[in-house]
């Protein structure tokens, strides 16, 4: 191994077990669902007050956040990070016609069938 790669590796910082305490977005919250009949993904955006805002639709991750982005609906970078791991997640078994379920684990053997 390179002496600089066992420096990086020795020096990285273990984050195994790291876990953030769940804040609120005081901009509100997202619900996501793949539509296989639509081959999208649609994320609808809540404002704190639980009053649906605007859904937003795609097939692409990036086009998806950034749209939500652009709109500035998200204000704390956990959330940002949460939503595009599960819109990511959501994108994978809309294509592989996968079970999804948000803030679940995606298991590759869950075929809806669709």
């Amino acid at each position: 191994m390179k002496k600089g790669l066992k420096k990086e590796l020795d020096n990285a910082i273990d984050a195994s077990g790291t876990e953030l305490k769940w804040v609120p977005d005081p901009k509100g919250y997202f619900t996501i669902k793949p539509i296989f009949s639509q081959k999208k993904v649609f994320v609808r955006h809540y404002n704190s007050k639980d009053v649906l805002e605007q859904t937003f639709a795609g097939a692409n991750t990036t086009e998806i956040v950034q749209a939500i982005i652009q709109r500035k609906l998200i204000s704390r970078l956990d959330h940002a990070a949460y939503l595009g791991k599960e819109i990511e997640k959501a994108i994978i078994a809309l294509k592989n016609k996968l079970k999804y379920i948000q803030g679940d684990e995606l298991h590759l053997e869950n075929k809806t069938g669709n």
